[in-house]
């Protein structure tokens, strides 16, 4: 009981550094046993909170029990994890261990975002509180980010940046998802927080991080443990080592993130390497086989048809915009969904010297050829005035929105908003259907291309090889036609009428958003007096011979002015 009944901003779990109290015989032993034993301290007096049985001491399973006492044993330590297997509550029972039975303690706690950092520490005074006051040293300050105690010990947090624990003496540094720093961040902190720490003869590093590509500091600082060459003591915690996790818990996992690769990485601690390609040799050779010369070629070859429009079918456009000034191309891909065990390109628009104003109006005017489907726009930079003049001019209806909620914005808004989570799951979404089931149908050689040249990157994210020549236009606007089967987005916008095996849509049914209104490809061609402003190139017929001006002619096309 505390005697003087003081508490720290009258808060009945934060007892003020001047508190006494009076132990029994019991108190002592368990004191005692605490600080000799961090397994002890942790399962008779840390607390979570669960969703079914509410309050409760914890229960370590065996392989969390291993990195704690690794933790305990080790100067340097770092873990390999699955997600999702307490590597944050790992963290706050060591923290709260040291600054509870050890004195004059500063113990750092960094994390890749400051969210992230400040939701670490919110657990770490969430635990202190649940802990009896009795067992815990009193509290001198206390607030959101650090915390001081009456025995000279403190916990605080901080982000990755250059100047991170610039200055500061730690004894204790806690470094969580390192692999997920942004590799220009990395280097600087690195050489700001590491030369601190090791100085001391006594002082500790623990890092715990789920895998993320290859060449980054995390994947050479595990594998130098893992190999015994950099002093440092490794662990890992693959996702079967967490009791109920079994085959049915593997495969249903698999089809929420939406790709065997992720899970690979994401739980079964594998460091899928850098500069690997989206499509490998094998796939790519499946994919050419599909490979076709379109049917017409318009705007001076910017725009390929391989299918006439149907009005039976369920099409489906995906945007990315490009400043317009010849260096990244503005692209519209439109696919054939209709059948999701035979997903077809039927078109493609290429164009990377239009303004964004000017490709407002011919976005508006090759969605009509394709009935005005829905149509996905990446909203980042330029894309934001494309949609909005998309809805305010032409009064187009069919934008889908998502991502603003993924990126932290509070409101909604219309396009795609990119994010690198919302990339991230984007690419994922495109894999599943291109690489995990191949049934996606690819027409265009320089969309293959691409994809050959869309690579993964040391920090796990894809994009475009690195250096001249490569772009990724032609894949991120596929990306973001394909999204819209994304369960999230599919149940929306369409009626699902069977599942796969991986509760991913089978057969679909598009909900009724009334009369469709197909153009003919060349109206895109004809002012409002019916006057034509540019002549199309069509491919001639092979079948029948007829001649360019005669297959116009056919298409509807008439001869003005004698020209």
């Amino acid at each position: 009981m505390i005697k003087n009944k003081q508490n720290y901003l009258n808060n009945p779990n934060l007892p003020a550094s001047d508190s006494q109290f009076e132990y029994t015989a019991e108190m002592a032993t368990s004191l005692k046993k605490c600080a000799n034993n961090i397994l002890y301290f942790a399962e008779n007096y840390f607390h979570i909170v669960s969703l079914d049985e509410g309050k409760q001491c914890i229960e370590l399973h065996l392989c969390q029990k291993r990195v704690l006492r690794k933790m305990r044993d080790n100067r340097f330590f770092i873990l390999l994890a699955s997600r999702q297997i307490g590597k944050t509550t790992l963290f706050t029972i060591y923290a709260l261990w040291v600054a509870c039975f050890q004195e004059d303690q500063s113990i750092l706690i960094v994390a890749n975002k400051e969210n992230t950092a400040i939701e670490i520490f919110r657990r770490i005074r969430l635990a202190y509180e649940e802990l009896p006051n009795w067992i815990k040293p009193g509290v001198k300050e206390y607030g959101k980010t650090s915390m001081s105690l009456a025995n000279g010990c403190r916990i605080g947090i901080s982000t990755t940046t250059g100047t991170a624990a610039r200055g500061q003496s730690i004894n204790v540094l806690l470094l969580d998802e390192l692999a997920f720093i942004e590799p220009h961040l990395v280097e600087e902190f690195w050489k700001s927080v590491y030369p601190i720490v090791s100085s001391s003869k006594k002082s500790k590093i623990f890092i715990a991080s789920t895998a993320n590509g290859t060449g980054n500091l995390f994947h050479t600082l595990y594998s130098g443990a893992e190999n015994n060459k950099n002093g440092w003591a490794g662990d890992k915690i693959l996702w079967n080592e967490i009791p109920g996790r079994d085959e049915k818990w593997k495969l249903e996992t698999v089809a929420t993130i939406g790709s065997l690769d992720a899970f690979n990485q994401e739980f079964n601690c594998e460091f899928l390497d850098s500069g690997e390609s989206s499509v490998n040799e094998e796939l790519y050779n499946k994919l050419s086989v599909y490979i076709k010369q379109p049917l017409y070629v318009m705007e001076e070859g910017n725009y390929q048809i391989w299918e006439e429009p149907k009005d039976d079918r369920i099409y489906v456009a995906g945007v990315d915009v490009s400043e317009g000034i010849d260096k990244d191309a503005t692209v519209i891909q439109v696919i054939d969904i209709t059948e999701l065990t035979n997903i077809r390109q039927v078109a493609c628009y290429h164009n990377s010297g239009i303004s964004p104003v000017n490709f407002t109006s011919k976005l508006n005017e090759i969605l009509a050829q394709w009935g005005r489907p829905l149509v996905c726009v990446e909203r980042n930079n330029c894309g934001a005035q494309v949609v909005d003049g998309l809805r305010n001019t032409f009064g187009y209806d069919n934008i889908v929105s998502w991502g603003a909620a993924t990126a932290g914005r509070q409101k909604d808004q219309l396009g795609i908003v990119v994010h690198t989570n919302t990339k991230y799951t984007g690419i994922t979404n495109m894999r599943y259907w291109v690489n995990q089931l191949e049934v996606v149908q690819i027409r265009d050689i320089n969309l293959l291309k691409e994809f050959k040249s869309f690579v993964r990157h040391s920090n796990g994210t894809w994009s475009a090889k690195k250096g001249a020549g490569y772009h990724d236009d032609r894949v991120m606007s596929f990306v973001w036609a394909l999204i819209i089967l994304d369960k999230d987005l599919v149940d929306k916008h369409f009626e699902v009428i069977q599942h796969d095996s991986n509760n991913r849509p089978l057969i679909l049914k598009q909900l009724d958003f009334g009369i469709k209104y197909y153009t003919n490809p060349g109206s895109l061609y004809n002012d409002t007096d019916g006057n034509n402003s540019a002549m199309p190139t069509i491919l001639s017929d092979k079948n029948t011979g007829l001649s360019e001006m005669e297959n116009l002619i056919q298409l509807g096309y008439k001869i003005h002015n004698g020209r």
